[in-house]
């Protein structure tokens, strides 16, 4: 070949090499220049990175100060670089970037390995990113595209990474990245991470639980120390050897981080696991109506999801604890008594229940299969096929199979419960709980209504007292046909009648013609006012009914009212919440009692304070007596029992002299009911009562029960004192005025007014006996 073609050859092949250069820089700066425009994702400018603000989670904390529950779009808290063990930068610089502190954001020694190791050797070298890298793409995540736009990214995150060291110190950059990044089951920074997989704060991690968490981040799914704790242990011994190679420990303290177990404190969080999860779903309520309708102290608005609100509740996790392991130990021995009536007599029908058919044709499952096209012929199919399945019992989730019409009937066949207390003088709530299970019973029976039976039967002899009835004028206990509401004739629990009781002791036995004999001569007007006045704004029908609790009222009305027993006289409004602070810590919400604008008086103190009495000898002498001899609680005690008709509710109203407590025991339908004794609210609703009482008196840091005071003692307790004497003279009077009658036979009271007129004429003769 001559010297003149291999010349042409080369010339040609010089044109192509710059050719080609051309075109790859050419291309290159288009693609760059595509970069930087943000064609392939977000690249904020100077201004916005200067404006970082993540989104964060509102934390909710007990009166205790206890983290118990959170609200986000992204469970994420804000911590500072001083608030976390040093201990645990030393593991995120061993494992991630031990050249941290001496690159301007992009590793040129880690990314030359990565080019060799990957391009050459076609070994995996990891990502050589560095964590302003990874900050930057936590902070403008990665888009779904395929190999082309992940080396976009990489370029990207470079040129972010670059401006965010520009801007930020180390430190502040570590704080920025510890803030962000995933730990995986929806956690973000290492804040809610040292809270989810150790129950702890940043600031109280030891050597081998830094080194799980920052072990967690290669891969979070895998290193999860709760879910696969092998390979957890093994990446976090990595991340040991990795401090100990750089001199962040010693050889000692690695080797005894290194026989440290993988031992987990879980503390999860969710909607319906963690305390209280009933509480926390009311308070996100009321918190989200606050945020909406009441202006800030700041003037501000602010997300409950995205605005790292901290909320102090009233809520004590000691107390808590106390009441859910009650209901837990009530309602597990109530159901299993109830399963065996229910597989002696079935509830529920085999097929075609139309309760259960209701439940089905509302469900989301039924829906679903509609809008999938089922006729109705494939859905009736669907639903009584039987299929494995999983179910929550009391005994934890048993694998049956079943079909999805005897699931429905699996879960109503539950017995539910509410449970609530709180503090009579502040109103606060210190417990709460709505239900059974909050995963498979959202419904919370706390704010439910329904009928409260012989507990709503204290509101009546309020309002008789404030009337002027006494507590010892005494009642016969005769059975009436009111004429004037439909020949109604209210009976006793027992169906016994005759004899006569004093008006506390009628209280105490629950005798409920009685309880209808003073609503009328009280007037059932004033029973409403007077209800009203301590609280129960549920309406209460103009009816002799309401005096054996009827009218529908919530489990929160009736426990708070009970309160005015207990606060001389005025009702305490339940509060959930103490208050409201931003991210900041900077005060935005404030519901802290001020102490010369509180409640209304209801009802006279001296009144209030005959109730508690009164309601004392209910526990001691009538129907809460178990409370004493079955739970042995020996402290000052005052409560009232309520059934309803057919032992479709039970309740038990309690009080003590530093605490007013509800339950509630019952079904999700009334044909879900106890068909014998253990129906009464005394087997159902009240010990729930006596086991949350020996709960709390087993913890040590809950103040001991005081005794109960009254205001004017010395006269409140003269006019409770009925004696012997003064009811034999009463017993002679009232045998001569209703001489000739039969006291088991019913007496027709043509008119509330002629009514009226005989119980003034008895209590007449009373007080002239008194006299």
């Amino acid at each position: 070949m001559s010297k003149k073609k291999v010349q042409i050859k080369k010339q040609r092949f010089l044109k192509a090499l710059i050719g080609i250069f051309t075109t790859v820089i050419f291309t290159g700066v288009i693609f760059l220049l595509l970069i930087r425009n943000g064609f392939f994702g977000p690249v904020p400018d100077k201004a916005e990175l200067s404006e970082i603000r993540n989104q964060q989670a509102s934390q909710i904390y007990s009166a205790d100060d206890r983290l118990i529950g959170t609200y986000y779009l992204q469970n994420r808290a804000e911590v500072n670089l001083e608030s976390v063990n040093p201990i645990v930068i030393d593991a995120l610089l061993a494992i991630e970037d031990v050249r941290f502190y001496s690159h301007n954001g992009i590793d040129n020694r880690a990314l030359a390995r990565v080019l060799v190791r990957s391009l050459l050797l076609r070994q995996n070298a990891g990502g050589g990113s560095t964590i302003t890298q990874q900050l930057a793409k936590n902070l403008f995540p990665r888009g779904n595209g395929g190999f082309f736009y992940l080396s976009a990214d990489k370029f990207r995150e470079m040129i972010i990474a670059r401006r965010l060291e520009s801007m930020y110190s180390k430190d502040e950059i570590l704080e920025l990245y510890l803030n962000t990044v995933s730990f995986g089951e929806d956690v973000y920074g290492i804040s809610m991470a040292s809270n989810r997989f150790f129950n702890k704060t940043p600031a109280e991690l030891s050597i081998h639980e830094a080194a799980t968490l920052t072990g967690m981040l290669r891969a979070t799914s895998w290193y999860n120390p709760r879910r696969n704790p092998e390979s957890a242990i093994q990446r976090r011994n990595l991340v040991i050897s990795q401090m100990q190679r750089y001199e962040f420990i010693t050889a000692e303290e690695a080797e005894l981080a290194r026989r440290m177990p993988i031992s987990t404190n879980y503390n999860r969080l969710t909607d319906s696991e963690g305390p209280a999860p009933y509480f926390r779903e009311h308070l996100r309520q009321e918190v989200s109506r606050i945020l909406r309708t009441r202006p800030s102290l700041d003037g501000k608005t602010y997300n409950l999801y995205s605005d790292g609100l901290v909320i102090h509740t009233t809520l004590d996790t000691r107390v808590q604890r106390a009441a859910e392991a009650a209901v837990e130990t009530q309602m597990k021995s109530l159901q299993a008594s109830f399963n065996r009536q229910i597989n002696r007599e079935p509830i529920f029908s085999d097929r075609d229940d139309p309760f259960i058919l209701r439940i089905w044709r509302n469900s989301d499952e039924f829906k679903h299969l509609k809008e999938q096209g089922y006729s109705d012929e494939e859905l009736e199919e669907h639903l009584f096929k039987p299929v494995p399945t999983q179910v929550y019992t009391w005994n934890g989730y048993e694998d049956r199979t079943m079909s999805p019409y005897e699931s429905i009937v699996h879960y109503q066949s539950f017995l539910n419960t509410g449970f609530l207390a709180m503090h009579p003088e502040t109103g606060d709530v210190l417990a709460w709980v709505g239900g059974v299970n909050h995963d498979h019973f959202k419904y919370d029976h706390i704010k439910a209504k329904r009928q409260p039976g012989s507990s709503f039967k204290p509101i009546v002899y309020t309002a008789a007292l404030e009337s002027g009835i006494e507590p010892c004028d005494y009642r016969r206990n005769v059975l009436n046909i009111y004429s004037d509401y439909d020949d109604w004739t209210p009976r006793n629990v027992r169906d016994e009648y005759g004899g006569r009781y004093s008006v506390q002791a009628a209280l105490a036995q629950s005798i409920n013609t009685i309880a209808v004999e003073l609503a009328l001569e009280t007037g059932l007007t004033n029973v409403q006012q007077t209800a009203l006045k301590m609280g129960i704004e549920s309406r209460i029908p103009r009816e002799p009914s309401i005096a054996l609790g009827t009218a529908e009222v919530s489990l929160l009305e009736l426990t708070a009212s009970y309160s005015t027993f207990l606060n001389n006289g005025k009702p305490a409004e339940p509060r959930i919440i103490t208050a409201i602070y931003n991210a900041d810590g900077e005060l935005i919400y404030d519901f802290s009692r001020d102490e010369h604008s509180g409640p209304e008086q209801a009802i006279s103190d001296e009144t209030a304070a005959i109730m508690v009495h009164m309601l004392s000898q209910a526990i001691d002498n009538g129907t809460g007596q178990s409370l004493r001899h079955q739970f042995g609680v020996t402290h000052a005690l005052a409560g009232k029992t309520g059934t309803t008709q057919n032992f479709s509710d039970g309740w038990f109203i309690g009080m003590t002299p530093d605490l007013v407590f509800g339950s509630w025991v019952g079904g999700s339908s009334p044909r879900v009911r106890f068909n014998n004794n253990l129906g009464f609210a005394s087997q159902t609703a009240l010990p729930i009562a006596g086991h949350f009482l020996n709960n709390l008196g087993n913890l040590s840091d809950i103040p001991a029960q005081r005794n109960f005071f009254y205001p004017h003692q010395t006269e409140t307790l003269v006019r409770l004192t009925c004696s012997d004497e003064e009811d034999d003279r009463f017993r002679d009077r009232l045998r001569d005025f209703l001489s000739g009658r039969d006291r088991e036979t019913p007496r027709v009271v043509e008119t509330e007014e002629e009514d009226r007129s005989v119980i003034r004429r008895i209590r007449n003769i009373f007080s002239r006996d008194r006299n």
